[in-house]
């Protein structure tokens, strides 16, 4: 009995470093599956060839000596494994085969998809607040300054490059089609970039900045939430119609990236937009709640989308304007002329996403 329990112990010590070892990744070196065609440019097809489901983060362990050396400087140092992931794509078509990418155990995890001139495809994502495209620095209007550029000379630049890190590069021309997504936010920064024919369900909002995008043919579905202790209202004076709310500004500093204004759709800093086809649904009835923020962002096409739960469905400020298909600026009893319907007392209620990427209540 004595001599099976060293035995014991090494066969314990073997099976935890062989559990280590086996923890799951992401796929990187994803393998060449095709050809395709972006923008009547050639790109290479790369597909999915497994699902990944993040695991829980370990926690370092203290740092004993540290602790018994002066009692209570004994720290943790972290989570040993990664959070979130950044992939880059240059010149891709990225298919996921309906695979499963579940960062449900991990909290609110960042997913940065990076690069340019690329599109990923028929998948499904869990829980991660995901970044299409990269950085963006905004201009800031009462400097008129952004990045040794003058704005009131040359106008603000879109978000066509990355400048930080081992990522520098373009940005341009990053797409989502036919996805399947949970998130808190959805942030795309992706100059010509576009999210087409995918299903989204938000705890906060979608955000495009400097973008120029196409948001086309999408389900939305968004309990823009409002975070009472950073609320704006007060500041700000809203002006409504049945169909458009007015302000002079969405912010007391529009250098401020944050906002508490609840939004399934947050369009800053991005000129002719086109937001077509789409369907924005609230979960709960929030009468503060808007489907569509523009923010210094003019000439953005708004034509038929459905809109469900929401009283008043857009909100812009004074540098913002709505046209149609032809660059017509929209009045607002026009609205709904443009194929937009309003729906303001239906709700999806509360929803979740399984990980057949199925819409299902909580």
């Amino acid at each position: 009995m004595k001599k099976s329990i060293p035995f014991l112990g090494l066969l314990l010590l073997s099976s935890c470093s062989f559990a280590e070892q086996e923890r799951p990744s992401i796929e990187y070196n994803f393998p060449v599956c095709g050809q395709s065609i972006l923008n009547e440019k050639n790109i290479t097809k790369v597909c999915a060839t497994r699902d990944f489901t993040a695991l829980e983060p370990r926690k370092r362990k203290r740092n004993w000596l540290a602790f018994m050396a002066a009692e209570g400087s004994g720290k943790y140092y972290g989570p040993i494994d990664r959070i979130g992931e950044i992939l880059v794509f240059q010149n891709q078509e990225l298919d996921m085969q309906g695979h499963v990418w579940d960062f449900s155990k991990q909290g609110i995890s960042g997913l940065t998809l990076r690069g340019h001139d690329s599109i990923i495809r028929n998948g499904i994502i869990l829980n991660a607040s995901a970044t299409l495209g990269g950085g963006y620095i905004p201009p800031n209007f009462s400097t008129g300054e952004q990045k040794n550029n003058d704005v009131t000379k040359h106008g603000f630049l879109y978000a066509k490059e990355y400048s930080l890190g081992v990522y520098q590069g373009s940005i341009e021309n990053f797409y989502f089609k036919d996805m399947k997504i949970t998130s808190y936010n959805f942030n795309l920064r992706s100059y010509g970039g576009g999210v087409f024919s995918s299903q989204f369900i938000l705890k906060n909002r979608m955000n495009v900045y400097g973008s120029k995008a196409t948001i086309l043919n999408n389900k939305i579905i968004s309990n823009a939430e409002l975070r009472e202790e950073n609320s704006l209202f007060p500041l700000i004076k809203i002006n409504k119609s049945n169909f458009i709310a007015h302000s002079q500004q969405i912010f007391p500093d529009a250098n401020d990236d944050s906002t508490a204004i609840p939004s399934a759709l947050y369009v800053k800093f991005s000129p002719d937009t086109v937001i077509d086809g789409n369907t924005f649904t609230l979960t709960q009835k929030n009468d503060q709640a808007y489907a569509i923020v523009l923010d210094h962002s003019p000439r953005v096409r708004i034509t038929n989308n459905t809109f469900n739960g929401f009283k008043v469905p857009i909100l812009m400020d004074q540098w913002s304007s709505i046209v149609d298909e032809k660059g017509k600026e929209i009045k607002p009893e026009q609205f709904t002329g443009y194929g937009n319907i309003i729906n303001p007392n239906e709700f999806a209620g509360h929803v979740t996403m399984n990980r057949k990427g199925e819409i299902v209540k909580e």
